[in-house]
């Protein structure tokens, strides 16, 4: 693991470096006297540059020997990984059509059903309150139009 681990994080750094690349041709669009375009990509390079220069100054200088670590992920744990991605990915499709008041309750209900809760009351709430304080919050506090769907 520590091998790969060091392999990884090489092939990072220079991925790092070809998106920092990138960002110094990000054109400029700034008003006067504000942040510009390109400081948040450049706060996102310089933390996952940390990130990985500590995984590979943790894996260069670890004195303990190698161990073969095979993991193992059961069938059905598999199966709820690949479903909850189907389900994300339809979740943003039916979005597109019908919009996000509509579907985000719906969504956050089958989610919490997967994730174990029992509860009909809990779950009606729960989607429907989160729907509503996303909504709140996008739409009213920072403007941002969410999706409201081709046939709405």
């Amino acid at each position: 693991m520590r091998r790969a681990n060091i392999f990884i994080s090489i092939v990072l750094i220079f991925f790092t470096i070809f998106y920092a690349y990138l960002i110094t041709r990000l054109p400029t669009r700034n008003l006067p006297h504000t942040l510009g375009g390109d400081f948040m990509p450049w706060v996102l390079t310089i933390c996952f540059l940390l990130l990985i220069l500590l995984l590979l100054i943790e894996n260069l200088f670890d004195k303990k020997k190698e161990e073969e670590s095979v993991v193992s992920i059961p069938f059905r744990e598999g199966l709820k990984i690949i479903s909850l991605m189907a389900i994300i990915i339809l979740y943003i499709k039916v979005m597109i059509l019908l919009g996000f008041l509509l579907v985000t309750p719906v969504f956050i209900a089958v989610l919490m059903v997967i994730s174990g809760s029992k509860r009909l009351k809990e779950i009606i709430i729960f989607s429907i309150g989160i729907t509503l304080a996303v909504y709140s919050l996008f739409f009213q506090l920072f403007n941002v139009p969410l999706p409201g769907g081709k046939f709405f």
